[in-house]
């Protein structure tokens, strides 16, 4: 993979020196064109030559083989240089049509091979494939907004990402291959201005298959050095691995197969119950877990009147859901301008790194009572139909 990403990189900048080039040389003949022809015509009463900028024109006009006809030399002199130019630019404009058609066809061959680097802002990183990533990617797209793009990190063969590409075509996917525990491919997927990053127990490459939450949490120590303020949720096997997830300040940490246990017991003590469990969990435009934002209206009123609201709107609300924000190092610090204070803050600084104390936090209430007070920093926990899609 490195060699195929060092010859891309050697062609890519093959092609872009010889389109300068090419262009460069194009403007050189243009011009001394321009000003051969102008200075052999402008002493003729009946040319229509009469100054560089009709010189300029004409020369364009010619290379391109256009032919309007309406500006010529008519002099011996005006029209060598023309011929000059006829051979010329033939040659210069077959150059120059060609590197810019190899420009994108390069960047169509880098596209298509997940060669390329990510533009995208705001968007959603899966790193790793295993067989429920492809649910996550139809709750994002289908049964989501489906406005956010998604970039697929993984190690997928051609032919499965091509299936994926097409599969998904109405929607904003990208696909890099490489491994997403080194720096320079999440960089290649612009993570610094990433909005969510998803780590999957990736079984797509030929890593081990017994140490995939080792992989999953050095990836997310990568990312976080990378992209502090991302919001990162990972899938674990094992949910003893779950601490050293937690220190990698993983933000939501979902470990397989982890509520199966009650959800069997719930079949025999409450028969049925797994059904609704199942059918809120489930895909579909169905009655589903959401976390909705709350009018700031509400925002000092009860509990109640929250629930009487989202009633109206064929909603049910369970709970609420705060978020606690990350605080950073520095606002621990004093505000006082004692040496130690002042050394530490200038050495962060000049870090250029943004050093957090907290990682954010997510304070669920279920049913919290009737006189709970709404703060401005809830969200609702509802249980509702999605909203019908924009058209």
């Amino acid at each position: 993979m490195s060699l195929i990403m060092r010859f891309m990189k050697r062609l890519s900048r093959l092609y872009r020196e010889r389109f300068f080039q090419v262009t460069t040389v194009t403007l050189i003949v243009i011009i001394l064109s321009a000003i051969g022809v102008s200075y052999f015509e402008q002493d003729r009463d009946n040319s229509n030559i009469n100054s560089v900028w009709d010189g300029v024109w004409w020369a364009v006009v010619t290379m391109g083989t256009v032919g309007y006809g309406d500006k010529y030399p008519i002099s011996l002199g005006g029209r060598i240089v023309g011929m000059l130019l006829i051979f010329s630019g033939v040659g210069l404009m077959s150059l120059f049509t060609a590197t810019i058609a190899s420009i994108f066809v390069e960047k169509k061959i880098k596209e298509g091979k997940g060669l390329e680097t990510v533009k995208e802002k705001d968007h959603v990183i899966i790193c790793g494939w295993n067989q429920h990533t492809e649910n996550v990617v139809l709750g994002l797209t289908t049964y989501g907004s489906g406005d956010m793009p998604i970039v697929l990190i993984n190690e997928l063969s051609l032919d499965e990402i091509d299936s994926l590409r097409l599969k998904y075509s109405k929607y904003r996917l990208k696909f890099l291959r490489g491994d997403y525990v080194h720096e320079d491919v999440l960089r290649r997927a612009n993570i610094k201005e990433a909005r969510f990053a998803l780590i999957m127990a990736d079984i797509s490459g030929s890593h081990a298959r017994d140490r995939l939450d080792e992989r999953t949490t050095l990836a997310a120590l990568t990312i976080k050095s990378m992209a502090p303020r991302i919001k990162t949720v990972a899938e674990l096997i094992d949910a003893e691995n779950r601490p050293h997830l937690k220190r990698a300040r993983v933000d939501e940490i979902i470990v397989r197969g982890e509520h199966v246990g009650s959800l069997l017991a719930s079949a025999i003590n409450a028969p049925g119950l797994p059904k609704v469990f199942s059918n809120i969990m489930t895909m579909g435009d169905t009655n589903k877990l959401r976390r909705l934002p709350i009018p700031r209206t509400f925002v000092g009123k009860t509990f109640k009147d929250l629930a009487t609201h989202f009633s109206q709107q064929q909603a049910i609300l369970i709970g609420l859901l705060r978020e606690k924000k990350a605080m950073k190092l520095e606002d621990l610090l004093s505000d006082n301008t004692s040496i130690i204070d002042t050394f530490i803050k200038e050495k962060i600084r000049e870090s250029k790194r943004e050093f957090y104390y907290e990682q954010d936090e997510a304070n669920v209430l279920v049913n919290p009572g009737e006189d709970w007070v709404i703060s401005s920093e809830d969200f609702a926990v509802v249980i509702s139909k999605p909203p019908p899609k924009k058209t």
